[in-house]
């Protein structure tokens, strides 16, 4: 083959490359300006975390004013009396001096732009992730084509388990945001009150992003064991062997959790484990799979 049938062969594939890369940023497009439509219900999902804990902060901060209120009378005379009024009065007056009685957690816009930009980030994010299998699709198209199908073996079991792990490394991230929400919105109270909590959604939806990516890339542990079983690099025997550094990967895993409280380190730390001891078994599979595909002496 001439220098020049090579340097064409090569511009196909860059001209392929780049289609592919197109048509993939265009599925992002289109996936970000459906989810645009539906950011009402988009939006409950990932602020219902924070919101479940606001509510339950300001219902104690409530219930805690309510109990230094004046009681009010369950029913006024009819025409009501000066004793009445006086409560009346009395609680109106009150409500005046102890500003506090207001939720003491919302959120809060600082700029004009921030409302049309945290909507344009939700969608953006949201449409990834439901065009994703559609952006998967077009790389493994182009990759596919230039292995042989011994190397296509393992795309076709990775593939599958490295989606799963990946679906669950988010439902895990997202349990977990409520029992954060709760630890982080707990130290509230150590600062001279009233503390009010002016939440940024902004920084509140970075943080959520975060906590699901760090989630679903930890969570992809076996996926990488897989590999190196695959590659030759790893064995079932040497993991077992060598188990501490399971325990070590978990209590790392557990320590660069974005929310680094107590709680959400354990469910980042604890399912690493269980996922350590699964990916012996795995590789084990992975390791017959090999031996089967080795030729037989004649």
């Amino acid at each position: 083959m001439s220098y020049d049938e090579k340097r064409m062969e090569l511009t196909g594939h860059l001209a392929e490359l780049r289609s592919r890369i197109l048509r993939s940023l265009l599925y992002l497009v289109l996936g970000a300006i459906l989810t645009y439509q539906f950011f009402g219900p988009l939006y409950g999902f990932f602020y219902r975390p924070l919101e479940k804990e606001m509510r339950r902060q300001n219902a104690v901060k409530g219930r805690a004013v309510q109990s230094d209120r004046f009681v009010l009378p369950r029913a006024l005379s009819d025409p009501p009396s000066k004793a009445d009024y006086d409560k009346l009065a009395d609680a109106v007056q009150w409500l005046y001096e102890h500003p506090s009685s207001a939720p003491v957690m919302s959120i809060v816009f600082r700029n004009f732009h921030e409302p049309f930009m945290v909507r344009l980030k939700v969608s953006i994010i949201t449409g990834f992730i439901l065009v994703l299998p559609l952006v998967v699709w077009e790389l493994a198209a182009f990759i596919t084509p230039a292995l042989t199908p011994q190397e296509r073996r393992p795309l076709r079991l990775l593939t599958p388990v490295s989606i799963f792990l990946l679906i669950f490394g988010v439902v895990v991230a997202y349990c977990t945001m409520f029992f954060a929400m709760h630890w982080f919105l707990s130290y509230l109270d150590d600062f001279p009150q009233p503390a009010v909590l002016m939440q940024d959604p902004n920084d509140y939806i970075l943080f959520f992003v975060k906590m699901m990516a760090a989630f679903g890339i930890a969570f992809q542990l076996p996926v990488v064991l897989m590999f190196g079983a695959f590659l030759g690099l790893i064995s079932s025997k040497g993991l077992l062997k060598h188990w501490r550094w399971g325990v070590v990967i978990a209590a790392l895993g557990g320590v660069f959790t974005p929310s680094n409280d107590l709680f959400s380190m354990a469910l980042m730390s604890f399912p690493l484990l269980l996922l350590y001891g699964a990916s012996i078994f795995l590789v084990r599979i992975v390791e017959r799979m090999r031996a089967k595909d080795k030729p037989r002496p004649a």
